[in-house]
C-alpha cells in the first residue's frame, strides 16, 4: 500500500477510536464466542480446534457469518458419517464444500502461505495473540479514517505476503497501545467501519 506507517497507524487508530461502547463489546467477544463454538465442535467431532476453525474458513466465502457456522457444524457431522459431499448443503460454492471436506480428511490443510485464511484459522481456533486477520474491511480501515470512509473501489483491498505483515506489525503495536489483544483490536475496527459504511 501506498501510505506511510504513521498514516496507516492513525487511520486504524482513528477507527478504534471511533467504535461505541457497544462495538467495542461487541469486537471484544467475537473471536471468544467464535472460538467456543469452533472448541465446542471439536470437542464433541474429535477434531482440534484449528481444524475445525479452518472448516469455517473455507466455508465462509460469501457466505453470512450464522450460516456459515451451520455449514461447518453440517459438513463436520457429514464427514464423521462418512456421507457422501451431495448429502449436505451449504451457502457457499462447491468448491469450498470440497476443501472443508479435505480439511476434515487431513488431505488440505491452510498453511501460513495463505496469511489472512490462517491467521483467521489462528484467531478462530487457538485465540492466538500473533496473528491477525487481515480482511479487506481491515485494508480499508488502514487506508483512511470515519471522517472520509471511502468505497472498495477507492482502495488497495489485497496485498503481498510482505505488505501483510506490515499490517500485521501495525497493528499488533495499536492494540499494545491501548492495552487489547491484537484480534480484540482487528474486530473492533472491523465492527466500527462495517457499521459506519454499512449501516
Amino acid at each position: 500500500m501506498k501510505i506511510t506507517d504513521r498514516v496507516m497507524r492513525n487511520n486504524l487508530m482513528a477507527w478504534f477510536n471511533y467504535a461505541t461502547p457497544k462495538q467495542v463489546r461487541e469486537g471484544k467477544a467475537w473471536y471468544k464466542e467464535a472460538n467456543s463454538f469452533a472448541t465446542r465442535l471439536a470437542d464433541r467431532s474429535g477434531h482440534d480446534s484449528y481444524v475445525i476453525a479452518s472448516v469455517i474458513s473455507a466455508l465462509s466465502p460469501r457466505n453470512k457469518w450464522e450460516r456459515n457456522l451451520i455449514d461447518a457444524e453440517a459438513v463436520t457431522w457429514a464427514h464423521a458419517r462418512d456421507l457422501d459431499l451431495d448429502a449436505v448443503k451449504v451457502c457457499t460454492f462447491t468448491k469450498n464444500k470440497i476443501k472443508a471436506f479435505r480439511i476434515l480428511n487431513h488431505a488440505d490443510v491452510i498453511t501460513a502461505k495463505s496469511p489472512k485464511t490462517h491467521s483467521f484459522a489462528m484467531n478462530v481456533g487457538k485465540l492466538s495473540k500473533d496473528h491477525v486477520t487481515v480482511d479487506s474491511w481491515h485494508l480499508r480501515a488502514c487506508q483512511c479514517k470515519p471522517s472520509k470512509p471511502v468505497k472498495p473501489k477507492q482502495v488497495q483491498e489485497s496485498v503481498t505476503p510482505l505488505q501483510y505483515e506490515r499490517v500485521v506489525d501495525i497493528t499488533k503495536e495499536c492494540a499494545k497501545s491501548v492495552g487489547v489483544k491484537p484480534y480484540e483490536f482487528q474486530a473492533i475496527v472491523w465492527v466500527a467501519i462495517k457499521n459506519k459504511c454499512e449501516g
